[in-house]
């Protein structure tokens, strides 16, 4: 194996991550053809109106903090931020617990998802257990032992999707869709605290530095929190506003069409952000070399990308071929979404350079306007109250406009850098 792994230890390490993912990734979506026999598009519905409730909040699990990990010179110190990190996340999902003991009606009307009802939950738990990875696979970053989190990648993929059949022939209902998920996610956590023991089960936590770090480290959730969070309710908006707007059976159609899709495509998207941004950085200061990146990336990604816009005519026949019947509004959601999946697929890699040049402003004001714009496309459906094709038509029109937007952003930035 290690023989057909590309040579150098930064590009090795992401080919090793980016396996992983794409493996973990594959098994969800070989399965699922299987899966949509044994739920229902309504079912598949509530979970991605779960999912992308857990999405939101999850960005918030422990305030940033994990994104430190890896930053101190002293395992010691480390360590402690780990276990800040960790008493954040469980603080959070009590309160989360207590928002929706109160709450959680005016949640399921709000998002006219009567069905999440009964599963509404698991979401404190679901956090947990997400908040809690996010931590550990920051500890596991800290010690490049990329092949372990490449290996959760692998063991959520079969978790979740034995899980969820078993959950197929054992109940009805979303239940074992959503059971599956969160097995998904004790499967890599199990793994990535295993490193973490085996590594360092002799250093203790000590309150007043982990006090300490708190305030050292404190930029991250001042600066980094509502950037995070205003890019994953941009993300997660299509899903919500179809919810809200037309129901669990409609989402459940639109979720198979970006699981077919979108998550192969934000696969390649994050592995060549990632190798991108330790080519942007020996150019920092060189803002005609990052120009030349910058339209070398938009080529290769173009090249890759718009190839896919000759499935948009043959997706209403392959659906209900592969996934039954039932789901060939899926293929038709799917033709429609395609451009949109394109263009984000495109200009994502992009961002990178945001990061490279440390614009957190420019970051930020691009997500106010994928909220600005989704949110404004979303609204003005629902106040139409235009048909689910019309309406998942403008969502995909404004993704494309917002991903011009993305880039020329990245663009704008390298050039103020001259």
């Amino acid at each position: 194996m290690s023989s057909v792994l590309p040579r150098g230890r930064f590009t090795r390490s992401v080919a090793v991550l980016a396996g992983g993912t794409a493996l973990g990734q594959a098994i969800t979506v070989l399965v699922s053809p299987v899966l949509t026999r044994l739920y229902s598009p309504e079912d598949f519905g509530v979970l991605a109106v779960y999912s992308s409730i857990l999405g939101i909040l999850s960005v918030v699990a422990s305030w940033r903090y994990e994104l430190a990990i890896p930053l101190p010179e002293k395992d010691e110190d480390a360590i402690n931020l780990l276990a800040l990190s960790l008493g954040i996340v469980v603080l959070m999902s009590l309160l989360v617990s207590f928002g929706l003991w109160h709450l959680s009606d005016q949640i399921v009307r709000w998002a006219k998802v009567p069905a999440l009802r009964p599963y509404v939950w698991l979401l404190p738990i679901g956090l947990l257990l997400v908040g809690s990875y996010q931590v550990f696979n920051y500890w596991a970053v800290r010690k490049h032992a990329f092949s372990s989190i490449a290996r959760t990648k692998l063991y959520q993929g079969f978790g979740t999707a034995f899980s969820q059949i078993g959950g197929g022939f054992l109940t009805s209902g979303p239940l074992g869709l959503i059971i599956g998920q969160i097995v998904g996610q004790c499967a890599g956590i199990i793994t990535l605290v295993k490193l973490y023991r085996n590594h360092e089960n002799s250093l203790e936590f000590d309150f007043a530095k982990c006090t300490n770090l708190a305030k050292r480290y404190r930029r991250f959730p001042m600066l980094s929190t509502w950037p995070a969070f205003v890019n994953a309710v941009g993300t997660q908006l299509p899903v919500i506003a179809l919810s809200a707007a037309h129901g669990t059976q409609v989402t459940g159609w639109f979720s198979l069409a970006i699981k077919v899709f979108a998550f192969p495509l934000s696969i390649i998207s994050v592995s060549t952000s990632q190798v991108l941004m330790g080519q942007a950085a020996t150019y920092k200061r060189l803002p005609r070399e990052l120009q030349l990146l910058f339209w070398k990336v938009i080529r290769q990604q173009c090249l890759l990308g718009l190839p896919l816009l000759l499935l948009i005519p043959i997706n209403p026949v392959i659906f209900p071929l592969i996934f039954g019947q039932e789901w060939r509004t899926s293929g038709i959601y799917a033709a429609i979404w395609l451009p949109s999946l394109v263009a984000t697929f495109i200009a994502t890699p992009t961002g990178a350079f945001l990061d490279v040049l440390e614009r957190q402003d420019i970051f930020l004001l691009r997500e106010a306007f994928r909220v600005a714009i989704l949110g404004g496309v979303a609204a003005v459906s629902v106040l139409l109250k235009v048909k689910p094709l019309i309406m998942l038509s403008m969502l995909s029109g404004a993704t494309v406009i917002f991903a011009f937007i993305y880039a020329w952003l990245s663009l704008y930035a390298i050039k103020r850098e001259g």
